[in-house]
């Protein structure tokens, strides 16, 4: 702003009147250049924006060649400048206490002063080092609503050649507090920005952990329920695709015998399982490179053309990025690995997306090793069944057999066509159950059939089982009453029905406890119906669990895992029969029903 002269009147009262004139336009000037300051400083601006729109103003309202703002770094304690050079901020440093804004800061009190250079406190090297000339210097302290000085606001030369006076350092005064308060809020908002930021980011990390948790649980379950390898890999591959938003993915896993790798792979929004078996990898495929050689990620190259990746010739369609794991065993052999391609909201995959595959790889890893173990164990098992009642096969082909010789023998002795013919059709009968038998075993053996149901002589069978009972009764206070009605031939699998007995004897031995009891088997047929029956002189089933006793993990003893008589349940309904629980003050009982043949 062009500095303002009173001209020369020859009569006092207009030299008066013109003074008025000047002073009143030069309010009106200042009052228009502080309004121009409030609303700068009412903006919501950062730091330095906001400090050298209130520079410009300083420098024009008080007719300054330069206005210079230092303020106190809460780090180093320094005071840091903020000085308008031709138009531009720049930035120096000064020690409290050090030249006139430091001694401004130190004593908390404006200085004015006339000739700079005759002045002791005033450091002139910034001149030195810029050619500038400084004359005169009016600062004074910025202090905030809290009466804390925060920095200084400062003008150097006067436009006229004179001083500063007293109305400027006042109005100066004015300013630097409308600054000072400003600054804080601006340093406020800006805190308060920073710490949205933070707290939205540390909102996203919780919210990513919170999905990596719900995606480990959902995939746990899913995989819980998994029979074979391929519904392992469906579980997989169709819970991770959904709760990482990529377009597909795969799973390679090792054949446990030597037959090749499987290629299983879903894409997003499909439930449909891709399966290629006895398969080689494309070479350099990322998923191959992973089972080999570690984690793998593959990123678009930045600012060109996505080039399809060798994974989508196995895959059968095109990906650009991916992220591949290998599944590796607690011994670091390697099973296979796991790849997430393409993010469906366009976003590459990164670091974060390798982690999860990692998670998600070991929790994977686990469960086909435990499968595999699984059924290695049910294989062995039913081997041994196998063997085990291939000697009850061959002694109840005995009586077939000997019908069979009987009626053959009968044959030969007689003419008449019409027992001929009674004969053969029933020596044929015999003939059937023989087939029957043979099927039965190799369905078992081919795993087709969970039952190995056979011919089961009740009496003996009882005996045996009174004896296993009786031996794990030794040392306890509890008398075994066994009541076999019915000693005939029923036909069930006998070491799953024997698995089953023994699981309700236990549950009836807790139940009575260290007390002992009465343990109580019965067997009988109604109708067509083998009925056993266990029972115990216990204190009976608690009325909290009556409603859900054969549920899984469903118990009321201490260390018990509540699997006993869900087992029960399974075999018995396996063999297309019920299981009934009753329960008194006088104890609980628990009956069999298993459908016989007419």
């Amino acid at each position: 702003m062009a500095s303002i002269r009173a001209p020369a009147a020859a009569d006092p009262r207009d030299r008066k009147i013109a003074e008025l004139k000047l002073q009143l336009e030069r309010e009106r000037k200042a009052n228009a250049a502080l309004r121009d300051v409030a609303l700068a400083l009412g903006s919501p601006l950062d730091v330095d924006t906001l400090l050298e729109l209130v520079l410009a103003k300083t420098a024009e309202l008080l007719e300054a060649e330069r206005a210079t703002a230092y303020l106190i770094d809460d780090a180093s304690g320094n005071l840091v400048s903020r000085i308008v050079v031709g138009g531009k901020v720049q930035a120096i440093r000064l020690e409290v206490g050090e030249g006139i804004a430091g001694s401004v800061v130190k004593s908390g009190k404006p200085i004015r002063v006339k000739d700079a250079y005759r002045d002791k406190r005033f450091d002139r090297s910034w001149d030195a080092q810029t050619g500038y000339k400084t004359r005169s210097i009016v600062a004074v302290p910025m202090k905030n609503h809290l009466g804390r000085t925060i920095g200084v606001l400062q003008v150097l030369n006067k436009d006229s050649g004179g001083e500063f006076s007293a109305d400027d350092e006042s109005l100066l005064n004015s300013l630097a507090t409308q600054a000072a308060i400003s600054i804080d809020n601006a340093k406020l908002f800006m805190s308060v920005v920073q710490k949205n930021v933070q707290l939205r980011e540390t909102q996203e990390l919780l919210e990513r952990k919170v999905d990596e948790f719900k995606l480990l649980f959902d995939l746990e379950s899913a995989m819980a329920r998994a029979a074979t390898e391929q519904e392992l890999a469906s579980a997989v591959l169709t819970e991770t695709v959904r709760a990482t938003r990529v377009t597909a993915g795969a799973l390679l896993v090792v054949s446990a015998q030597d037959e090749g790798n499987t290629l299983y792979w879903v894409k997003a929004g499909q439930s449909e399982l891709g399966v290629r078996s006895k398969m080689t990898p494309a070479a350099g495929s990322a998923i191959a490179k992973a089972m080999n050689d570690g984690p793998q990620l593959v990123q678009p190259a930045a600012g060109g053309a996505a080039h399809p990746l060798p994974d989508g010739r196995d895959l059968g369609f095109e990906v650009a990025s991916v992220v591949a794991v290998p599944l590796t065993t607690e011994d670091g052999s390697s099973i296979g690995a796991l790849a997430l391609y393409d993010r469906t909201n366009g976003r590459e995959l990164a670091g974060d997306d390798t982690e999860l595959a990692k998670l998600v790889a070991v929790n994977a890893t686990t469960a086909i090793s435990l499968l595999r173990a699984r059924q290695s164990r049910e294989m062995t098992e039913r081997l041994s069944t196998i063997g085990r009642l291939l000697s009850s096969v061959l002694h109840d082909l005995k009586t077939p057999m000997t019908v069979i010789a009987g009626y053959v023998q009968l044959l030969s002795m007689t003419e008449d066509l019409k027992l001929r013919a009674e004969y053969s059709e029933l020596v044929l009968k015999q003939f059937d159950h023989i087939t029957a038998m043979q099927r039965e075993v190799l369905a078992f053996a081919r795993g087709e059939r969970t039952l190995f149901v056979s011919r089961v002589y009740l009496s003996k069978y009882f005996e045996e089982m009174r004896a296993q009972i009786e031996h794990e009764l030794k040392d306890r206070p509890v008398k075994l009453q066994m009541v076999i009605g019915d000693r005939g031939i029923a036909r069930f699998d006998e070491g799953k029905i024997t698995r089953a007995i023994h699981n309700l004897v236990r549950n009836s031995l807790e139940a009575m406890g260290e007390g002992g009891g009465t343990l109580g088997i019965e067997v009988q047929r109604d109708g067509t119906d083998l009925v056993i029956s266990v029972s115990d002189t216990g204190p009976g089933i608690p009325t909290e669990i009556e409603g859900s006793l054969f549920q899984s993990f469903v118990t009321k003893k201490a260390g018990g895992t509540g699997l006993g008589l869900a087992i029960v349940k399974k075999v018995v309904e396996e063999h297309g029969g019920t299981v009934r629980a009753s329960s008194s003050e006088s104890g609980a009982v628990f009956t069999v029903r298993l459908p016989q043949p007419a």
